[in-house]
């Protein structure tokens, strides 16, 4: 476990965080973890690290909040609400840090993954491995800028 990067990554959520909004932070450890090993490989800046493991975070929260739905939940206005608000956190932080480029690679995913939730199927795509391809995707393009 990464204690500084998750640290760095709930200060820079805390910094974002609307207080009024009423949201609790919830990212079990794991979840955190599984992407921080994902991170790892590519020898990302500190800074950036920390950006991207809270964009993950921002997904995950939202997700977790649209999946909870239920017309029969005395929540489901409060749910729908959260998971809209942290998505579009997740939105004002990527441009915020530059990182548009991985908004648009997850639009298409997360346009299906809403489908699907709106459809009532679960959806079992791990994020993690979508991050991962987007940053081995990024490396390439950068070595191929280098060799022209």
């Amino acid at each position: 476990m990464n204690t500084r990067l998750m640290n760095d990554t709930f200060r820079l959520l805390h910094e974002e965080w609307s207080p009024i909004a009423g949201i609790v932070m919830d990212v079990p450890c794991h979840d955190l973890n599984r992407l921080i090993r994902v991170l790892g490989p590519h020898q990302l800046e500190p800074k950036r690290q920390t950006v991207l493991l809270a964009l993950y975070s921002l997904l995950y929260m939202a997700q977790e909040r649209h999946r909870d739905c239920s017309f029969h939940d005395p929540d489901l206005t409060r749910n729908i609400l959260d998971g809209d608000y942290l998505y579009s956190l997740y939105l004002q932080v990527a441009v915020k840090y530059e990182e548009t480029d991985l908004v648009s690679y997850l639009a298409p995913v997360l346009k299906r993954q809403k489908i699907a939730l709106a459809e009532g199927r679960m959806i079992d795509e791990d994020l993690t491995v979508h991050f991962d391809t987007f940053l081995c995707n990024e490396y390439k393009h950068k070595q191929a800028g280098k060799a022209m």
